[in-house]
């Protein structure tokens, strides 16, 4: 299947958000760009436009944490594609996180793509095409100490996708919801004090561009699961 020509992408600001806008550039004519940091996105954007001047980039500064505009960026993003990669985390005791730390987390990583995936879901029905790619984690699939809210969302993320995906199959197949289950990403997700903790691990981590190349097959051949693990290929069904 062909790449939309029209796409929004969430996290496109950093890791594999930015691989994935660097890498779908060339297969579009205008990239919605959504993160926190508007500065890096126009850097991305002057990058990107530079290169291929028939691309229009829009720069969206949104912070995933507020959950109670979402409405205006389905109604100003006319797409055919969306890529939610937003992710956030941190790995530590369960008790040294704060109230506040495992709401925005839930609502960046479960609550805002559960939303835009809804809506966008409803405007692509309408449309009579769309197709929504959900990155969630490998972390989805199992139980993960030290990261339980984060894993939860993933997890219940993945689910909703998959679900959705099946239900949507129902009223018209070519609206579709995929997921993507990276493993380890090596990306600016984890602080450095972290990486550092990881050690010898990081050898087992795939590139953000790696892991964007994978995602945008799975996109390609509509196949509704991907699982990303470095060390053996990667499992689509």
């Amino acid at each position: 299947m062909k790449i939309m020509e029209k796409i929004l992408i969430t996290g496109a600001s950093s890791g594999i958000g930015k691989e994935l806008a660097r890498n779908l550039a060339d297969k579009s004519k205008k990239l919605f760009l959504l993160a926190r940091s508007f500065d890096k996105l126009n850097l991305l954007k002057k990058e990107l436009e530079e290169k291929y001047s028939s691309l229009e980039c829009i720069c969206i500064k949104y912070d995933l944490t507020d959950i109670n505009n979402l409405e205006n960026i389905v109604e100003n993003c006319d797409v055919d594609l969306v890529i939610n990669c937003a992710g956030f985390g941190k790995i530590t005791d369960f008790s040294k996180l704060s109230d506040k730390e495992d709401l925005d987390t839930i609502n960046v990583n479960f609550i805002s793509p559960l939303i835009l995936t809804k809506k966008f879901s409803e405007k692509f029905l309408q449309k009579g095409q769309g197709t929504i790619l959900n990155v969630c984690s490998i972390a989805a699939l199992y139980q993960h100490p030290y990261m339980a809210v984060y894993s939860s969302t993933k997890s219940a993320l993945l689910h909703y996708s998959l679900a959705l995906d099946e239900e949507l199959s129902h009223k018209n197949k070519n609206v579709r919801v995929l997921s993507a289950c990276p493993g380890p990403t090596a990306s600016n997700f984890f602080d450095k004090d972290i990486q550092e903790k990881f050690g010898s691990s990081q050898k087992f981590m795939m590139s953000s561009e790696d892991v964007a190349k994978r995602i945008i097959k799975v996109i390609e051949n509509k196949k509704d699961f991907l699982l990303l693990v470095l060390g053996i290929n990667y499992l689509c069904f």
